[in-house]
């Protein structure tokens, strides 16, 4: 029989697995680990969207940095 524990873990990874099929058919650009973090800090209590605006945020300053460093 399964251990309680195995099959949180199995149901923790399907969700996970979910989570990151629906990530790439999105196309968010976020990998695994990135996700990960994203999913355990709206368990934390943080708000999407901000979480989303402020994801965004930071592509633009990357983006921006990279422009002007090929310049």
């Amino acid at each position: 029989m399964a251990d309680k524990k195995d099959v949180n873990f199995d149901s923790s990874r399907q969700a996970m697995d979910c989570l990151q099929e629906m990530s790439n058919l999105l196309n968010t650009g976020l990998d695994a680990e990135t996700l990960s973090i994203c999913v355990r800090l709206c368990e934390q209590g943080v708000n999407p969207e901000a979480l989303a605006a402020v994801i965004t945020e930071l592509r633009r300053e990357v983006n921006s940095i990279r422009a002007e460093d090929s310049n």
